[in-house]
């Protein structure tokens, strides 16, 4: 999928998701805010895209597809999920080493997120079912991840790093995972 596609897929979307809670309950506040990550990871890719930075303009709109994903998985948003794909064919051979560079942290750092995220909810509630639901998606894309990068196919291994760490992020400001090791690793 290229950027262009991948923008126009998520603001299709967008313009039917709505809040999958009532304006005065209690979550409320937190699904405002996951829609609001989504809008604003969209448009730092759309103003990345115009300063011609498509590295950062990948990683922004697989991260915003990832938050929206997961608030409308959790609950909190209603609506169709982004139905993203891999991104190719995005980067130019002249931003290979930025790229490279960015994949490389965005794996490590979802490994390490991943390894400093928990479930929230007790264990009997069904909540903490929930919590892992969030956690298992937001793991099951590490070795992809992993695997697309020492493939060279650095695009695609961003973009699964990216959507990956939205649903974590989304998770934590949801209230499912909680982080029991360093903080700077989410956006909270």
């Amino acid at each position: 999928m290229t950027l262009a596609a991948a923008f126009g897929s998520l603001d299709e979307t967008l313009v039917g998701v709505r809040a999958g809670v009532r304006d005065d309950a209690l979550l409320a506040p937190a699904a405002a805010a996951c829609l609001e990550m989504v809008r604003s990871y969209r448009a730092d890719a759309a103003a990345f895209a115009e300063r011609g930075d498509p590295v950062n303009a990948l990683a922004a709109v697989a991260y915003a597809s990832g938050w929206l994903d997961a608030a409308i998985a959790v609950g909190l948003l209603d609506g169709e999920g982004s139905e993203l794909g891999l991104l190719r064919g995005v980067v130019p051979g002249t931003d290979t080493p930025r790229l490279e560079e960015k994949a490389r942290r965005y794996a490590a750092m979802l490994g390490a997120a991943l390894a400093v995220a928990a479930p929230s909810p007790d264990p009997a509630s069904p909540a903490h079912a929930a919590a892992l639901a969030v956690l298992a998606v937001a793991g099951a894309f590490l070795a992809p991840s992993t695997a697309l990068l020492a493939d060279g196919d650095l695009e695609a291994s961003l973009s699964v790093s990216s959507y990956a760490y939205g649903w974590l992020d989304a998770g934590v400001r949801a209230g499912l995972v909680g982080i029991v090791g360093d903080r700077s690793l989410f956006a909270v």
